[in-house]
């Protein structure tokens, strides 16, 4: 690959990916050619001030021509079509009024997003870039090329990711990119809440809680899109003074400053109230602590926020404890929040749904007179918990129904710690034990605890009935089934269930 039209620089995709030269040129804000070529592949991608506005291949399915064929303009069936390039068909078309600029922008935007996406992920090959070319044609692309870049490195070898940090003392510091327009994934906007100051790589691993390989994929995906800065970049380009981007190292200690680790005691009662406020928490609004209101970028902070400080991997010190195992109940609820609040269609479903329990006052035909306010302060003592308990009671039955089983399980098992008695409470945290794989054996111990509350109620029976069936304990599920019966012989489910039962004998 030669240069043919003054200054340019070349070097190997091996040395210097795509995506990396790609974040290079758009920092720098270069206009030029990139040209790359992977054995019999060639492409071209093009750059005007620090903009990626137009890239094309010598792949057939990545010709314009593919992409207006999607939206039903087939190139092979028109006449006097000029379809020696991308440009002289755009330009065939519009001079016909065969497409629409709207069309063709749709058209060309998907292909070089395309075009792209089969760069980002190449391995080898050969590239140069060229300062003085620039893009003749009128084609222009508008394309998420941050998110294009992070969707990349989630899928690049994570070996070759662990290559282009053989420094763990490198300082890593917060970047300048906006954050808002961007969907990141839980491990990205947990890892990007771990630095509020510069941080050595080594020390960002440890407190991201995530293997090493992975974390430092994560690192990359978050440096390639500006949302954290690296001290030491591989450039590739020119790099004069105006250009380089390293972290100047501030006066004093080069690690950043340390803070003091409370007690262990302090830890511990800090985690106490907390788990213990996410547990009274009526809805995902309390759980994040924030109005029914918010607007996205106030729920997506304030669950970073609760990221930073308690997420459960910070405290791996107090691993497979009861405490533990608790804060992650309480953090998969405060994770299944977010979820639920930062998607606009579930909000509308989710505020629909606490209208209606606001609104029903009783679960599944159990219950108080009256359901508690949704906005009731924090109680305490004996009355106040049974209070809480049923509110959550209350959700847990509703968001079985709704089969969002993490949430089921957070606000029943709340329910059946603050309330051990209430055997409603017990039965139904154990059907939502029972319907994850990973927690049907415990779900047995809590569908036990139930019909000994109660040995009269024939649907706690049936319950544990089926779980056994499920676990492939026939002679259990049948003796249940019977029990169940003898309570209740009209019981249908549980006729139904012994049909079942008898037929797999």
């Amino acid at each position: 690959m030669l240069c043919y039209y003054g200054p340019c620089k070349e070097g190997l995709i091996g040395e210097h990916p795509f995506a990396e030269l790609t974040t290079e040129i758009l920092e720098k804000r270069f206009s030029g050619a990139l040209r790359v070529e992977r054995e019999r592949v060639r492409a071209v991608v093009y750059f005007e001030n620090g903009d990626l506005i137009y890239a094309s291949a010598n792949l057939r399915n990545l010709r314009l021509s593919e992409y207006l064929k999607k939206r039903g303009i087939d190139i092979g069936k028109l006449s006097g079509i000029d379809s020696s390039s991308d440009s002289a068909i755009a330009s065939s078309l519009t001079a016909r009024g065969t497409v629409t600029q709207p069309t063709l922008a749709e058209a060309t935007s998907e292909q070089v997003s395309d075009v792209v996406r089969v760069l980002l992920l190449w391995p080898d090959g050969k590239w140069m870039f060229d300062e003085r070319a620039r893009l003749t044609e009128p084609l222009r692309a508008k394309l998420q090329i941050n998110q294009l870049l992070i969707a990349a490195a989630r899928r690049i070898d994570l070996r070759f990711t662990a290559s282009r940090f053989p420094n763990g003392s490198e300082v890593i510091s917060r970047g300048s990119t906006d954050a808002s327009n961007l969907s990141l994934t839980a491990a990205e906007g947990f890892m990007l809440s771990r630095v509020e100051e510069p941080i050595e790589l080594d020390q960002l691993v440890t407190v991201s809680g995530l293997p090493k390989p992975e974390a430092v994929r994560t690192i990359y995906g978050l440096v390639l899109i500006g949302l954290l800065e690296r001290q030491s970049w591989p450039y590739a380009l020119r790099a004069g003074a105006a250009f380089r981007k390293e972290q100047p190292l501030k006066p004093g200690p080069s690690k950043p400053a340390k803070v003091e680790p409370q007690t262990a005691k302090e830890s511990e009662a800090e985690l106490t109230d907390f788990i213990d406020r996410i547990a009274t928490a009526g809805n995902h609004y309390e759980v994040l602590d924030i109005s029914t209101i918010a607007g996205p970028s106030e729920i997506k902070n304030a669950y970073y926020a609760l990221a930073r400080r308690f997420h459960p991997d910070r405290f791996h010190e107090l691993a497979k404890t009861a405490l533990h195992s608790r804060l992650e109940s309480a953090f998969a609820r405060i994770t299944q929040a977010h979820e639920m609040l930062s998607n606009p269609d579930a909000k509308v479903t989710y505020d629909a749904k606490l209208a209606a329990l606001k609104n029903a006052g009783r679960i599944a035909g159990q219950g108080s007179n009256s359901a508690p306010r949704l906005s009731d302060p924090e109680v305490s003592g004996t009355a106040g918990n049974l209070e809480v308990a049923e509110l959550r009671f209350q959700e847990g039955v509703a968001a079985l129904a709704l089969r969002e089983i993490n949430t089921a399980t957070a606000a029943l098992s709340a329910a059946a710690r603050l309330a051990p008695n209430q055997s409603r409470y017990r039965a139904y945290y154990g059907r939502a034990l029972a319907a994850h794989p990973q927690t049907k054996r415990l779900a047995e111990a809590e569908l036990q605890a139930a019909v000994k509350l109660e040995p009269a109620n024939a649907s706690y029976r049936v319950m544990l009935a089926k779980l056994y069936s499920d676990l492939g304990f026939w002679r259990r599920a049948i003796n249940e089934v019977e029990r169940a019966l003898s309570l209740d012989s009209k019981n249908a489910e549980a006729r139904k269930l012994l049909q079942s039962l008898e037929a797999k004998k």
